[in-house]
């Protein structure tokens, strides 16, 4: 007996987000302009949308599967990192003063 996750539960409502989250941010990664972006992010809902009420649990998991099948294919090679977070450009760029006052020219 597989164990498969009822549909319109709590778990299943947190794996459908998760996987619109990680849609909107691969349809960012290969987007270049904004109003490109955002077309992409509607058509992306309206997928999600049209998915909405299945009931069935074995459909749901073969939406699922599928759906994580398309994003690994279509999964930027090298995605945005927001430059303050770990990875990014700036990520621990500025190093805390020194906390001991600092004597100039006592060498």
């Amino acid at each position: 007996m597989s164990k498969h996750i009822l549909p319109f539960t709590e778990a299943n409502t947190k794996r459908v987000s998760s996987l619109f989250r990680q849609a909107l941010r691969t349809a960012f990664d290969s987007s270049l302009k904004f109003d490109a972006y955002r077309r992409e992010t509607i058509r992306i809902r309206q997928q999600f949308e049209a998915e909405r009420h299945v009931s069935d649990v074995n459909e749901l998991e073969r939406i699922i599967e599928r759906t994580k099948a398309k994003l690994n294919e279509w999964k930027h090679p090298d995605p945005y990192i927001p430059p303050c977070r770990p990875g990014g450009t700036k990520y621990e760029r500025n190093l805390p003063s020194p906390k001991e006052p600092m004597v100039s020219g006592d060498w």
